[in-house]
């Protein structure tokens, strides 16, 4: 009996095993924002313990995931409309035919003949008279015309200004590059693009600077759109004749409680 005492007060008492068995219930909320100071050097936006609650609480609401991801290919660009002025090797405007090589005037039957007979002495070879050009002559240019077909001309692509993105109030990450191809058509595009989800996300091209007061974002900038995920490869086009050199900050911006999340400097390529 002392035994059979000593064994129960091992197992359940010192060792407690009945302790496996039990459930162990918790309930935390999501940890979808961290506030706090941003590591990227520059001093952090006020997000307060409040803040990031009532972002959480927000979050909860719309049932949002902690991870949106997107991975949208490079952006379909048409390039640039060739002009009606073609350069040799350009293509064609659609509609617009290519002029048809000029013919040899034809002349009435026996009149060559008889200007060639009075214009040579007899018993002489007779020569072509200038600027005539002959059947077989002309039919060699017409054959040459043909073969030589208009080029299409390719759209070329290129970065025209870039940037890395750096934290502000959340951890972000990633690249943001203005992409153009000439015909006055451009696209911001993230590459390796990864920041918190949050309410209200838009994306802002803004006049303020990288390291500027939070406020100072949605004093003069361009709404590009909704952020569509806050993690992977996405396009936003740029309105035509937009000012880059002016708005040259990308900034993550969080309309409801006005808090940039990540922001990016467009530099030229």
């Amino acid at each position: 009996m002392v035994l059979a005492g000593v064994g129960a007060w091992l197992v359940f008492g010192f060792f407690a095993f009945q302790t496996y068995f039990q459930d162990d219930e918790v309930d935390e909320a999501l940890p979808f924002f961290t506030a706090g100071p941003a590591p990227s050097g520059i001093e952090g936006d006020e997000t307060t313990a409040e803040m990031a609650e009532a972002m959480n609480e927000a979050m909860a609401a719309d049932d949002m995931p902690m991870v949106d991801q997107v991975d949208e290919p490079m952006p379909d660009m048409p390039g640039p409309t060739p002009s009606q002025d073609l350069e040799p090797g350009q293509d064609l405007e659609p509609g617009v035919e290519a002029p048809e090589p000029a013919e040899p005037a034809e002349s009435e039957p026996g009149d060559s003949e008889d200007a060639l007979d009075v214009a040579e002495p007899a018993g002489e070879t007779p020569t072509t008279v200038a600027g005539a050009t002959s059947e077989s002559q002309a039919t060699e240019e017409l054959q040459v015309s043909g073969d030589v077909q208009p080029q299409p001309v390719e759209p070329q692509i290129i970065v025209e200004s870039s940037g890395s993105f750096i934290d502000r109030s959340h951890p972000t990450e990633g690249s943001a590059v203005v992409l153009g191809d000439g015909s006055g058509q451009r696209f911001l595009r993230f590459e390796d693009f990864r920041t918190d989800n949050g309410p209200d996300l838009n994306v802002y091209l803004s006049a303020a600077p990288p390291d500027a007061p939070a406020g100072e974002f949605d004093n003069d900038f361009v709404d590009l759109g909704d952020l569509k995920g806050n993690v992977g490869s996405q396009n936003y086009e740029i309105p035509v004749g937009l000012n880059l050199d002016h708005y040259s900050t990308v900034a993550i911006w969080c309309v409801r409680f006005g808090v940039v999340f990540g922001v990016a400097e467009l530099t030229s390529a």
